[in-house]
């Protein structure tokens, strides 16, 4: 089945569909904490959201004199996987990028995901980088 595709923004309406792709990733969802969370990266230029969910935020990367994007959250519903969803999501990352002028796009990827992930990312255009992430906090 053929379908059209737009992507937008998010708004405060697709609260409850961000809650549901978010329990799809495993995650519990305090909807109170969501909430609070979105307001400020819809109004703010560094971070875009946009639902079946691409979460994206910024940073200034001194060692790379510029700005670096981060996907924070890529989810597709279950149903709809496999029908290129993800890569305009992708797709629309890097145009995102570029037109803000970031010098790179990065993905986390949970070790436990990654082998599923490895040749969606690849045939994109994404290389393995040669770092390990270390985390301190309560998430």
């Amino acid at each position: 089945m053929l379908f059209t595709m737009i992507i937008q923004p998010a708004v405060n309406a697709d609260i409850s569909a961000m809650s549901d792709l978010i329990t799809q990733l495993g995650y519990p969802v305090n909807s109170e904490a969501l909430v609070a969370m979105l307001a400020p990266l819809l109004g703010d230029r560094r971070h875009a959201v946009v639902v079946a969910m691409l979460a994206l935020s910024a940073r200034p990367v001194l060692r790379l004199q510029g700005w670096v994007g981060s996907v924070e959250e890529l989810v597709v519903w279950q149903g709809l996987r496999a029908r290129g969803v993800g890569d305009r999501l992708i797709q629309y990352a890097k145009g995102l990028a570029a037109e803000r002028g970031w010098v790179r796009v990065e993905i986390a990827v949970a070790r436990r995901r990654e082998s599923n992930r490895r040749s969606f990312l690849f045939s994109r255009g994404f290389v393995a980088a040669e770092s390990v992430i270390y985390r301190w906090g309560h998430a």
